[in-house]
């Protein structure tokens, strides 16, 4: 059987593989690419958080559409931060892409302060649609106020599954078609 956007995907993450160092990030996009067929109601989780990471764990999901509202299946999204020691590492970057529904969600820590405030680097550049290129920020972070370029507060909120905090945060990403 044969999902949309799971071929593109596929490419995509082979792609992907062939231009990034082994054991980098980039293996978590065919880790998503290979799981996309499945239906359980929401995006497969491509999850940076390990066992012993420094931080507080999160996980932030979002839809990717059009000015329209209308879902964008397939998107490739950039995602980049630094760890919760605000360190910079390839394990906390990966491309992932949107489900056919325009949904993406992703696991890592709360990264911390790098310079300015906490933030995620998201950037989506598509054929079709406007380079989309910001921060997720947070509105508790008392440095929100001093971060260096444009971003977009958003509110994490707690709750324990498994007997873990866990925050969870809502990062939707409209496009502007060219």
């Amino acid at each position: 059987m044969s999902y949309p956007g799971t071929r593109l995907a596929v490419l995509t993450a082979v792609a992907c593989l062939l231009i990034a160092p082994a054991g980098s990030a980039a293996q978590l996009l065919l880790a998503q690419a290979e799981s996309a067929s499945g239906d359980s109601g929401k995006p497969r989780l491509v999850d940076f958080w390990r066992p012993g990471d420094s931080g507080q764990r999160m996980n932030i999901r979002g839809r990717v559409t059009s000015l329209d509202g209308t879902p964008l299946a397939g998107i490739p999204i950039s995602i980049r931060q630094a760890n919760g020691d605000g360190e910079y590492t390839d394990r906390y970057r990966a491309t992932l892409l949107s489900d056919d529904q325009g949904r993406y969600q992703f696991g890592s820590v709360l990264p911390g302060n790098y310079t300015g405030a906490r933030h995620v680097h998201v950037g989506v550049y598509t054929e079709g649609y406007a380079y989309f290129d910001t921060s997720i920020l947070f509105k508790d972070d008392p440095n929100q106020q001093s971060h260096y370029g444009h971003g977009t507060a958003i509110f994490l909120e707690e709750s324990t599954v498994g007997g873990e905090t866990i925050l969870f945060g809502q990062f939707d990403i409209v496009l502007t078609p060219m």
